[in-house]
């Protein structure tokens, strides 16, 4: 299961990153967005093309392309 797949308000924890880069994990890990993080689906934008997630008190909105390499469990 990975963020495009949680519904509005919907609570999970990040388990793994797929299929990205050093660089993009660097990034991720700068925002606050790391494994066993707590994160909450809080709007799907723009007819599903953008996301924005909450991760420990922090809104962050994302493209699916990105979301959807970022799996999570309930």
């Amino acid at each position: 299961m990975n963020i495009t797949d949680l519904n509005k308000f919907d609570k999970a924890v990040i388990v793994a990153f797929n299929g990205i880069g050093k660089e993009f994990r660097s990034r991720l890990m700068d925002m606050g967005i790391y494994e066993n993080a707590h994160v909450v689906l809080l709007n799907k934008l723009s007819f599903g093309s953008l996301y924005l997630i909450e991760v420990d008190d922090i809104e962050i909105c994302m493209r699916k392309a990105d979301a959807i390499k970022i799996e999570v469990q309930k």
